[in-house]
């Protein structure tokens, strides 16, 4: 299960690896300097030669000299590997996706998402099963961020709920938009499966709209329920499966889902 509520891939843990790597460095020195002080200065023994004890202790400088910048060195290669966080969800490459429209060959051209009427075998229910239904879902849960859609969908048009989508997109929900630019997409999914108590969390395929996809699964009333969610520049979205508990086919039907969303 995913619980941590650290972003071990965002860019200020990345700089706190940094700055960590170059305090140590810096310790490091300020110890060499100090512990080498009565070595680096030698005194002139009775009958010695001044001259001598002054090149002594201008070679024993030049030594520490030398390993303080190796060690600054070091530490400045070792600050540089730490440095890679991932980039905030703002900054993903959903720009690197498939043009919504065919006859428009700029990748980069923007994109809306919309709940569609149906897709595979699944249909949205409306009217007043979907009052019902959402009245049942929602019965003693915690109020939805202001900005989420919700769709509820049957298969078949049978009326029995298969599964609960919900969709957030900066371009109707400003906070949002503030969450992406802060955070990266592994602390989207942190929380969000964290929240869903799933476990067994997997990455899947994400399909030409880029981003990520993951599902895992999590306790339902009836049995384990593969829960799934999607993410990139601009829209977050969950899945629940009431019946299904396969990842990869849950996964498939949320892939589904999402480029029939995606326009």
């Amino acid at each position: 299960m995913l619980t941590s509520s650290v972003d071990t891939t965002s860019q200020s843990f990345a700089l706190g690896q940094v700055t960590g790597v170059l305090s140590v460095a810096l310790i490091g020195i300020v110890l060499l300097w100090k512990l080498t002080g009565t070595w680096r200065a030698p005194s002139t023994p009775p009958g010695g030669d001044p001259a001598e004890t002054a090149r002594t202790e201008s070679q024993r400088r030049l030594i520490v000299i030398g390993a303080t910048v190796l060690i600054a060195a070091v530490a400045g290669v070792q600050a540089t590997v730490s440095y890679n966080p991932e980039p905030r969800a703002s900054e993903a490459t959903a720009a690197a996706a498939v043009p919504a429209d065919p006859a428009n060959t700029d990748a980069s051209a923007p994109r809306s998402i919309a709940l569609p009427d149906g897709f595979a075998d699944y249909r949205l229910m409306t009217g007043a099963a979907e009052e019902r239904t959402a009245a049942e879902v929602m019965a003693g849960r915690k109020k939805l961020p202001e900005g989420t859609k919700v769709g509820y969908y049957d298969r078949g048009g049978d009326e029995n709920l298969e599964l609960v989508v919900l969709v957030r997109s900066v371009q109707w929900d400003p906070k949002l938009y503030e969450e992406k630019a802060r955070d990266s997409i592994s602390q989207e999914f942190i929380n969000f499966f964290a929240g869903a108590k799933a476990r067994e969390v997997t990455g899947f395929e994400a399909g030409p709209h880029g981003g990520r996809l993951s599902c895992g699964l999590s306790q339902g009333t009836v049995g384990d329920q593969a829960v799934c969610a999607w993410s990139d520049a601009t829209t977050f979205a969950a899945v629940r499966f009431v019946r299904e508990a396969d990842l990869a086919a849950a996964a498939k039907t949320t892939l589904t889902l999402r480029n029939t969303a995606t326009h």
